[in-house]
């Protein structure tokens, strides 16, 4: 693939006619920021600012200024794989809307918190991420030991990753992939709010600066199961003695954060709300 200058190229996607990267793939409808408690599907307490669960980052972050000789990260469509001769798995779209805690008014109320960057990254069916390791070194059905570690993105595969700014509604979309599992974590999905044209750091973990809220979130069991029991590849890894507790999403130091998410039509549409700390959401 021919390298391109992200700078450029993140421009244009951002001032052209795909600037609110929802106008292509449209969530369902969310409550008014005048009428919002925030939903119980959310999990998150009414007028709290939400906690960065213990899981926190993880190894596998990729900001999209590291390297020059990948494709742009800014993009609603970030489905792919690591094996290309495997089933692609289910497609899912999911859509995330960050707000800011009110503390003006007595209500409490919540307001959308538009350009932001949301980045989002999950292994694929299979339970590969992207990005990290030689050939052959990422071992999904075995307990992960620290390898690939964090230091070690040494390709330019970019395959369930990707980054899109919230519009005037708080909200960001992307057509991914559900996500399988490699042993040793529950199946979750990373998500990071970074400040508008935030810059990439060594390899690291976010604070201060730039960074506004990082968080995992999890998916109901019996929807995992639905899904997973329904289309290869996921269906023969079921049958791994690791995958019964791997789907449940109780592991200790979770988020605690289950996206609603409903599958119908082969596809799985994922909703979550994040709500900041207004003191964290200044930009």
């Amino acid at each position: 693939m021919a390298a391109r200058p992200k700078r450029t190229a993140r421009r244009k996607v951002l001032t052209g006619a795909a600037a609110s990267l929802g106008a292509m793939l449209l969530p369902e409808s969310w409550a008014s920021a005048a009428e919002l408690s925030v939903p119980t599907w959310d999990a998150v307490p009414r007028c709290a600012p939400s906690s960065v669960d213990r899981a926190g980052q993880g190894p596998f972050f990729i900001h999209n200024d590291e390297r020059d000789d990948d494709l742009d990260l800014f993009r609603q469509d970030i489905r792919g794989r690591y094996d290309p001769k495997a089933q692609p798995g289910t497609e899912m779209q999911l859509h995330l809307r960050v707000l800011a805690a009110g503390t003006s008014d007595a209500n409490c109320r919540n307001q959308p918190l538009p350009n932001v960057e949301i980045y989002v990254w999950h292994c694929d069916a299979q339970g590969y991420y992207s990005g990290f390791g030689a050939e052959g070194e990422q071992k999904p059905d075995e307990p992960y030991r620290f390898r690939p570690n964090q230091d070690d993105l040494v390709n330019n595969a970019r395959f369930c990753r990707g980054a899109g700014v919230t519009d005037a509604n708080g909200v960001v979309s992307f057509r991914s992939i559900f996500p399988g599992w490699y042993n040793g974590r529950d199946i979750h999905v990373h998500v990071m709010v970074l400040k508008r044209n935030s810059h990439a750091r060594p390899r690291s973990w976010f604070r201060g600066g730039d960074h506004l809220y990082t968080t995992q979130l999890y998916f109901d069991p019996a929807l995992i199961a639905r899904v997973h029991k329904a289309a290869e590849p996921y269906l023969s890894r079921t049958h791994h003695r690791a995958w019964p507790g791997i789907i449940l999403g109780d592991e200790r130091g979770s988020s605690g954060l289950r996206m609603r998410a409903e599958f119908g039509h082969g596809v799985v549409t994922a909703q979550m709300q994040l709500l900041l700390d207004p003191s964290q959401s200044r930009v």
